[in-house]
Order: C-alpha cells, then sequence, then structure tokens
C-alpha cells in the first residue's frame, strides 16, 4: 500500500513539475479580465482568434494595474483597446504603445432582451442625436471640460422612472470616475438616452466580467462599458447598433520599444511577437 502511495505521490509531483516548466517557458501579457484583449493573447474560436504561441494572459481588473505590473516586470507586455491605451500612456512614464490595429471591433451598448423598446430609443438617439456625440467625442480627444454626472441611486420602487446602467468605471475614456460623479464616453451617451426618456439615471459599478450577464437582472436595463460587439455576448443581451470602431494594441515599455518601432501592420506585430 505504501509503495503505491509513493507511486501515486512521484505521479502527482512529476505532473506538477511538467505543468509549472510548461508555465514557465511561456510569457505573460497583462489583459484586463474579460475582455477582447484577453481572448486575443489566449485564443478563443467563438471570437476567431488563435492566440498567441509562447505567451498566456494575465488578468487584471483594469489596465492600469497590468501597466504598473509590466513596469515591475511580472508581465512583459499588455494588450489592451486603443482609447484607454492612449489614455495611459499620456499618465504613465516609462511606457509606449505600439499604434498598430491589432484587431477590428465595434463597440454597442448592450441592451436587455424583453426591451425591445428601450433598443428602439437607444437606436433612435445614436441616429438623431449625432452632433452632441461628436461633441462628447470631441471633448474626451481635448480631454478639457470633464467634470462628471451626478447619477441617482437606484430605487426598486421607483424602476420605471430610472436608466440602469451597468458599466465597468476603469476604462477611460469611456467610462470611469470623477471624484463621486461618472465620467466617460459611454456615460455622457447613456446621459443623453435617459435624458430623451425623461428617467433618471443610474450607473451601477462592477467588475467587466459581469457587466454583460446582469442585464436583465436586479433591474438592470443597459451594459455600457466599451463593449465589443459578439455572438457570445449576443446570447445575453440584444445589441445597439455600433456608435465606435475600436482595435486591441501593444503596450510596451519604452526599453522595449526598439522591437516594434519600424511595425505598420498586424502581421508585423505579431512576427516581432515571434508568431
Amino acid at each position: 500500500m505504501k509503495k503505491i502511495f509513493a507511486l501515486a505521490l512521484c505521479a502527482v509531483m512529476l505532473f506538477t513539475c511538467a505543468f509549472s516548466l510548461a508555465s514557465c517557458s511561456k510569457t505573460y501579457i497583462g489583459v484586463q479580465s474579460g475582455t477582447t484583449g484577453q481572448y486575443f493573447v489566449d485564443g478563443d474560436a467563438d471570437w476567431g482568434f488563435d492566440g498567441l504561441k509562447g505567451y498566456m494572459s494575465k488578468g487584471y481588473s483594469n489596465a492600469g494595474l497590468a501597466v504598473n505590473d509590466m513596469k515591475n516586470g511580472a508581465v512583459k507586455y499588455v494588450i489592451v483597446d486603443k482609447a484607454p491605451a492612449l489614455q495611459l500612456a499620456k499618465s504613465i512614464e516609462g511606457i509606449k504603445v505600439v499604434e498598430v490595429d491589432l484587431t477590428e471591433e465595434e463597440y454597442a451598448f448592450g441592451v436587455d432582451k424583453a426591451q425591445a423598446d428601450l433598443l428602439a430609443s437607444i437606436n433612435n438617439v445614436l441616429a438623431t442625436k449625432t452632433a452632441e456625440i461628436e461633441a462628447i467625442f470631441a471633448k474626451y480627444a481635448k480631454g478639457e471640460g470633464i467634470e462628471g454626472i451626478a447619477t441617482a441611486e437606484k430605487d426598486i420602487d421607483r424602476a420605471a422612472q430610472q436608466l440602469v446602467v451597468a458599466t465597468n468605471a476603469e476604462f477611460a475614456p469611456f467610462e470611469y470616475t470623477e471624484g463621486n460623479k461618472y465620467a466617460g464616453i459611454d456615460i455622457e451617451i447613456m446621459k443623453l438616452v435617459a435624458d430623451e426618456l425623461g428617467l433618471e439615471l443610474v450607473i451601477e459599478n462592477m467588475d467587466f466580467d459581469a457587466v454583460v450577464t446582469s442585464v436583465g437582472k436586479n433591474g438592470v436595463d443597459v451594459a455600457a462599458a466599451a463593449l465589443t460587439v459578439n455572438e457570445t455576448r449576443a446570447q445575453s443581451v440584444n445589441f445597439s447598433t455600433s456608435y465606435y470602431n475600436a482595435a486591441q494594441v501593444l503596450v510596451v515599455l519604452e526599453a522595449d520599444y526598439a522591437a516594434f518601432e519600424n511595425c505598420t501592420t498586424a502581421a508585423d506585430v505579431l512576427a516581432a511577437l515571434g508568431q
């Protein structure tokens, strides 16, 4: 019996060692958990990504933490949406963005499948309030005149008078906090929708992984979190018309930028990553 136990223990140890060696042989890329960047690194058939050979994703609650861990040496690179990447590069020293699109994506709002009228109203705002929406984008591009929006508290007894929006306020310039207020492109577009419908805007801030699946539950009407349109997510929500073309990009330390500075296509970046 002791011999059998010893053999079993050895097998477990060998498996553990093999797993550890396999993990150690890969390089970590920081991503925001649940985002397109994570699927791009790890690979996912539903998203149409093959994954990056020799790399593993390391998930964070926001891209800023991933970048700080890159500076500390815990991850080699970071992959995140371009607009937040450029925002991070403005505020964190020692990093550079490789401004080559690795993906082609569209952002849209995820609406409760039981609320067809709300979906129609959001699409109508996106179609008719183009001047206001362009002004919102321009304001955040300049970084001027941003004060944040005071939002209401969710009140179940007044659900018919409120628009409850789920977000992850860790993704400037699309959604973030300014003191005790919410700011960002998505937040301001949702305020346009709420005003158009004569409703109070309520923001529920949560982990990105929970944003889409929260819709239709506990009074949540809409997901607004720089959401990439995808068939998997479309099983949980109805997507509005697209309002922004997005892409994933690579963020690197300044010391590592020379390997990528001549890249002009996604294929160039992938080649520099050893793909």
